[in-house]
């Protein structure tokens, strides 16, 4: 083979293994780029949702204090935290003393209130500030066969009753006998109740740590986040997590449902 021909097919690469590999590094660098760009917004826009809305909820709560308070005194307290532990102890009280109900003097730490206890306030108190969820039950029924005198037709009915019934039954002058029980199960889906504690963290804007703003007049009474302005952190070198107030609850009616 001539020397021309071996020159023209010579089989050497147009591009040089370094150049490869820096291009595979560049295809690397800018796909971890694009990630970055279009993973990480979601992230802050999902934390931002969730400080938002944890932010109000903590706001609903106080509401249902102030609420429960002025049940109890007839006023507003521009204390969070004192509403908090006046309404907690009355929870306490009713639970370990059922006779624990209207017109009381209540001693504590912030004070000494006259309040004027709803019966079982507790029970109030544990479904309102509480999580609740759902859970499916087995239930047992017990059904009795019985016998009944009919008078109008001069003879025994057959009647078919649940055991919270046969009780009742038993004791009218007709009633005859029992001649069969059934047992049937069936599934009941039920609302349970965890009760949380009223704790000062409740009274603070879960993003800045202070206090929500109090205020109350002959109008009524106004609770609002006490974020000024625009609140903006660094948040992994180039992005920004951005939040403004969330909002306040005026005499029961929020804000943001508007």
């Amino acid at each position: 083979m001539s020397k021309e021909v071996e020159e023209y097919i010579d089989d050497t690469p147009i591009f040089k293994p370094t150049l490869v590999k820096a291009l595979n590094y560049v295809a690397m660098l800018l796909a971890f780029v694009l990630i970055i760009v279009i993973y990480v917004p979601s992230v802050i826009w999902e934390q931002e949702d969730a400080v938002r809305n944890e932010g109000r909820r903590r706001m609903v709560i106080l509401n249902e204090v102030q609420k429960y308070y002025h049940q109890m005194t007839s006023e507003y307290q521009t204390n969070p935290v004192t509403a908090m532990n006046v309404i907690s102890a009355v929870r306490d009280s009713t639970r370990a003393d059922s006779n624990y109900f209207g017109e009381q003097h209540l001693t504590i730490e912030d004070g000494r209130f006259k309040l004027n206890v709803p019966k079982k306030f507790y029970t109030y108190f544990d479904t309102t500030f509480a999580f609740s969820y759902k859970k499916k039950d087995t239930l047992i029924d017990t059904t009795y066969k019985v016998t009944k005198w009919n008078n109008e037709l001069f003879t025994w009915d057959t009647l078919y009753i649940l055991a919270d019934r046969w009780r009742v039954l038993e004791s009218d002058s007709s009633y005859g006998d029992v001649v069969g029980v059934e047992q049937s199960e069936r599934i009941m889906e039920n609302t349970y109740y965890r009760p949380y504690y009223l704790t000062e963290k409740i009274a603070k804007s879960p993003l800045i740590d202070e206090f929500y703003i109090f205020s109350s007049d002959s109008d009524g009474y106004r609770i609002k986040d006490p974020i000024k302005g625009v609140y903006k952190e660094r948040k992994y070198f180039f992005f920004t997590f951005k939040d403004t107030c969330q909002g306040w609850i005026e005499n029961d009616q929020k804000s943001w449902d508007n």
